[in-house]
């Protein structure tokens, strides 16, 4: 199990840092957490299936490239984190958890008002549950089965007792419905740019049109680039970039009202359509949301 301390912390920055996903890998520094090397024991032979651990980190708090050998679940009881790896943007909130395999690269920031439950998932099992980063939606049970991997509970049981629990947790998060808060970032120098801009400070941006204008490239070579690289037009790249930070907004206590007005809307109302028309929820009934992490 990795304690906070164990992982590789970097200087506290605001949402510039967010811009350091499009270095290439040669240029950046990570570390890579190896149990094997720190306990000098195979990671699957060491580490149980799932093991987890409740933190509270400080607001701002981030932590520069690193991998690690084994899978992390992360679910928030409260706050926020962003986690960047080389092509995408995740944000984990309430209610929600973020899934990262075995050797993925990343980084991580975490918002204000932080109770965060990490769950270590062993190497074999870490195979099981996908290659791919997810954000998903948490469940009552979900959230119990997460909270039985914390060593209190773990240590009390028996051993076919915690096999059977953890091939239930097994099955509920490969059945778990996958949440679009995640954004791709395209790597053409042409658009990087300003998708950089737009991913650091979305309510700076007050039309797509005075956006684009700052790509060195026709609008119709931005256009085609957004589609052919994230998978969206430049206008709804830019949406879902504006649904990050207001999710990270609202998880923080910020008022549906203020929020609205932060990302560059005239009216909550008009925030509100576009919240709703992206998570299929109004942004009122995604704070009343209970998280089923446990505090």
């Amino acid at each position: 199990m990795s304690d906070a301390e164990d992982r590789t912390q970097c200087p506290i920055v605001d949402q510039t840092y967010l811009g350091a996903i499009c270095l290439p890998v040669e240029e950046r520094s990570f570390t890579i957490e190896d149990s094997s090397v720190r306990d000098a024991q195979p990671d699957t032979e060491y580490r149980p299936r799932y093991l987890g651990e409740t933190i509270k980190p400080e607001a701002g708090e981030s932590y520069d490239w690193h991998v690690h050998d084994y899978g992390q679940l992360i679910s928030a009881a409260s706050g926020s984190m962003y986690v960047g790896t080389p092509n995408r943007v995740l944000l984990l909130s309430p209610a929600m958890a973020v899934w990262i395999p075995p050797d993925t690269e990343h980084w991580m920031r975490y918002g204000s008002n932080n109770v965060m439950l990490y769950v270590d998932v062993n190497g074999g099992e870490a195979d099981q549950l996908g290659c791919d980063c997810r954000v998903i939606a948490m469940t009552p049970l979900l959230g119990a089965l997460f909270v039985a991997t914390m060593p209190e509970g773990t240590d009390a049981r028996r051993t076919n007792h915690d096999d059977a629990l953890h091939v239930l947790l097994r099955h509920e998060l490969l059945s778990a419905r996958d949440v679009p808060l995640s954004l791709v970032l395209p790597k053409d120098a042409r658009i990087r740019g300003v998708a950089q801009a737009a991913l650091n400070d979305p309510g700076t941006v007050r039309s797509v049109e005075a956006w684009l204008a700052n790509a060195s490239a026709s609008r119709k070579t931005v256009e085609r680039l957004f589609t052919a690289e994230t998978g969206m037009p430049p206008s709804k790249w830019l949406r879902h970039a504006r649904i990050l930070h207001a999710v990270s907004l609202l998880a923080s206590g910020h008022k549906v009202t203020s929020v609205a007005f932060d990302m560059g809307y005239e009216s909550s109302s008009a925030f509100a359509y576009m919240f709703r028309q992206i998570l299929g929820v109004s942004p009122s009934a995604f704070i009343r949301r209970q998280p089923f992490a446990a505090t």
